[in-house]
């Protein structure tokens, strides 16, 4: 008799997880068009953050000062991009045998946190660049704020985003066309009215923080563009001035100089040398300032693009965010091909997290001639 129900029992176990397995290959199959993308994006972001560290970090003889963030940026973003791949995957592979609660609340955590500390980044970016181009007289990021805005960054997101622990984990779901199969995703959790206005509280904060970060870093940005247009103009009237005052004279050998520096025509040869000389050690000396100041802005405006490719990735999911919280049954009504779509835009985030290289590759000279010099021998 014993032996009869244990047999019943076994033989249900096996068909339980047979169905189980066979309910998670299903929707698995259901999220591959995503689990592909997301691949993609693992493979170009983990090759392209890779060759700037190597690059900037290891490939560069010479760090200037615009280029320091660059390196701790990309240690982020690969971070990130492993770290929510591996998350999103997992969720796409496993959807209702998700492997683990502990797995579950620590993959979302780090998912916040990478992202979020990748964010502050951007703004402590910002502020370098806006004191380095609107207050260059003024006090600047030396080393040392610059290694401690890494850490306060990564510090403020670790401590911001704990309540994360407590609002998510594996949440039961059951299959009733599959006999009430039950599987496990990792999902925000139920509770109580309470809990879930705590919940919506916390995302608000989130939410306004971010939105404070953009803010202020597109308020800092406009203030840089501004800066920036300024002194152009004022370089290139300089430029315009210097060429009018700058008339060459000859004189009785076809030697020519520049009469700023006031010359005898009536002395010697060596004295008409010596005024060549010195106006083309000036020359030289307004070139090196124009080409140093240039290469200022070059960088100011690389990072100001990295910010608004920032913005435009994390819109989406934001959006997703906010809807899904208010309507839980969200996604569980949208048709196939309306559900990849806004699965794509809800994980487009992770395009923040791989781009950066190609916009290096777009703004910085160095950078470009190191990765051909490492892939084009």
């Amino acid at each position: 008799m014993n032996t009869s129900t244990n047999y019943d029992d076994a033989f249900e176990d096996i068909k339980r997880r047979a169905f189980l397995l066979y309910w998670n290959e299903l929707t698995s199959e259901y999220f591959l068009p995503n689990t592909i993308v997301l691949a993609i994006y693992l493979s170009i972001g983990l090759v392209g953050n890779i060759a700037v560290i190597l690059v900037y970090q290891f490939g560069l003889d010479k760090k200037t000062d615009g280029r320091y963030f660059i390196v701790p940026l990309a240690w982020i973003d690969t971070t990130a991009l492993i770290v929510t791949a591996a998350f999103n995957l997992t969720r796409n592979m496993k959807p209702v045998i998700f492997p683990g609660h502990g797995a579950c609340k620590l993959l979302i955590y780090l998912s916040y946190v990478t992202t979020c500390t990748s964010l502050f980044l951007l703004n402590a970016i910002a502020v370098q660049r806006y004191l380095k181009i609107c207050k260059p007289f003024g006090s600047q990021m030396n080393i040392v704020w610059k290694r401690f805005s890494v850490l306060i960054c990564t510090i403020v997101s670790v401590l911001l985003y704990i309540p994360v622990l407590f609002y998510y984990g594996i949440v039961e779901t059951i299959n009733h066309s599959l006999g009430n199969i039950s599987g496990h995703q990792c999902n925000k959790l139920p509770g109580s009215p309470s809990q879930l206005s705590g919940l919506k509280i916390f995302q608000g904060f989130g939410f306004f923080v971010t939105i404070s970060n953009v803010v202020t870093i597109t308020v800092l940005y406009i203030c840089i563009t501004i800066a920036i247009v300024k002194q152009l103009k004022r370089m290139k009237f300089i430029k315009v001035r210097r060429d009018n005052v700058i008339v060459t004279t000859s004189d009785a050998t076809g030697q020519t100089y520049a009469p700023k520096i006031q010359v005898n025509l009536q002395s010697a040869t060596s004295d008409t040398e010596i005024s060549m000389e010195t106006s083309t050690r000036m020359n030289e000396t307004h070139t090196t300032k124009t080409a140093t100041k240039k290469s200022t802005f070059r960088i100011s405006f690389m990072f100001m693009t990295i910010s608004i490719v920032a913005f435009l990735a994390y819109l989406p999911s934001w959006t997703f965010i906010v809807i899904e919280t208010n309507n839980p049954a969200f996604w569980k009504s949208l048709p196939p091909s309306a559900f990849h779509i806004c699965l794509t835009l809800r994980r487009m985030y992770m395009i923040n997290h791989f781009c950066n290289p190609f916009i290096y590759g777009a703004f910085d000279k160095t950078f470009r001639g190191k990765i051909k010099n490492m892939f084009c021998k």
